[in-house]
């Protein structure tokens, strides 16, 4: 939309240029030739007498009745000044007139086209929201089947071993976890999408967050069998910053290398200052990710064509994404990066 705004202003300009330099021309015209006529004619009326109505009824006269050309051309000749004043301001107003013209027909045309893409682009918006409610169903379908199933198990006394009955209310425990933090998960989503949200401010390290963070989630790289550094530098990097909502960009993104990683794999916490500015990277050693990364960070994107298993809802990037945009930060994906196969980048400008 804004390509078609800055063609228009262009196509605009140009026309306004191309105005001014014609009317410079038949200024010129005007100014050099046309005026200096009706002069000469003027003089030369002003010898023969002026236009009045009896020569106007001596060319109708001469007209119907006779032939007699000398007497129209003399009168005509008379007016010839008036006429060459009239061509010139009709000349001198033309190059507005047809710029006019001209501008109101590009500028009909980029308005239809406008038109035509803002319908695609509600076109687009409206696949994509439908596709996210498909996909949220999806993700609550499979732990809800389950709860469902195993419930059903349980009231009709299909299960007798204590142990399994034990197993199943633990399943159903952990899906109705899983379906809570999904619902938690979207609401979020939409909460940081609304005009109406605001940070709560306040002066932040992001190191020091940083480090916290990684180290809450330590255990968790170690029981998924990761081996989990942290390299954050010591000295503060305090910034403005909503302390509750930034650490869930690296909770997010920690959570999700331990998620999508299989055992074995290298996790890292990297902070580093360039130029003033601070870059803090969860990097990894584990697969790339293929197909288009831009599109990682929408919502319910998982990296993956495949949607099976239950590993991670597709919102926790699109989350952090919208949080590091309110902060006026930058998260992106880079693979390599340096001795990892991928990271992603959080780029914290100072204040």
């Amino acid at each position: 939309m804004d390509h078609i705004k800055k063609d228009l202003a262009k196509r605009l300009l140009i026309i306004t240029g191309l105005c001014f330099l014609a009317e410079s021309v038949l200024s010129i015209l005007v100014r050099e030739v046309l005026l200096p006529a009706a002069a000469s004619l003027a003089r030369f009326e002003s010898t023969h007498g002026t236009l009045e109505l009896r020569d106007f009824l001596d060319i109708l006269r001469t007209l119907v009745f006779g032939d007699n050309q000398v007497a129209v051309m003399g009168i005509f000749t008379r007016s010839g000044a008036f006429l060459l004043l009239l061509l010139s301001a009709v000349l001198l107003l033309l190059p507005y007139l047809a710029g006019v013209v001209i501008a109101a027909n590009i500028a009909a045309a980029q308005f239809e086209l406008l038109q035509k893409e803002r319908e695609a682009e509600h076109a687009a918006y409206e696949e994509k929201r439908n596709l996210m409610i498909s996909d949220f169903a999806h993700d609550l379908r499979t732990p809800i089947m389950t709860i469902t199933g195993y419930a059903r198990a349980l009231n009709d006394h299909m299960v007798e071993d204590p142990a399994m009955q034990a197993e199943y209310l633990d399943a159903i425990r952990r899906k109705s976890e899983r379906v809570s933090e999904l619902i938690n998960l979207l609401f979020d989503f939409a909460r940081l999408g609304s005009t109406n949200y605001k940070l709560t401010l306040g002066s932040c390290d992001m190191n020091e967050l940083a480090l916290e963070t990684a180290a809450a989630l330590y255990t968790d790289a170690e029981e998924a069998g990761m081996e989990f550094n942290i390299m954050i530098p010591e000295e503060p990097y305090s910034v403005q910053a909503d302390r509750a909502q930034a650490g869930r960009i690296f909770t997010n993104l920690i959570t999700n290398a331990i998620r999508h990683n299989p055992q074995g794999t290298e996790i890292a916490v990297i902070g580093r200052r360039l130029a003033g500015v601070e870059y803090i990277a969860v990097a990894d050693t584990g697969r790339t990710i293929e197909g288009d990364t831009v599109k990682l960070f929408d919502p319910f994107v998982k990296g993956d064509a495949s949607r099976t298993g239950d590993k991670g809802s597709g919102l926790g990037l699109s989350i952090s994404k919208k949080i590091a945009e309110l902060h006026g930060w930058e998260l992106t994906l880079q693979q390599p990066y340096g001795e990892y196969t991928k990271a992603f980048v959080l780029c914290i400008p100072e204040d």
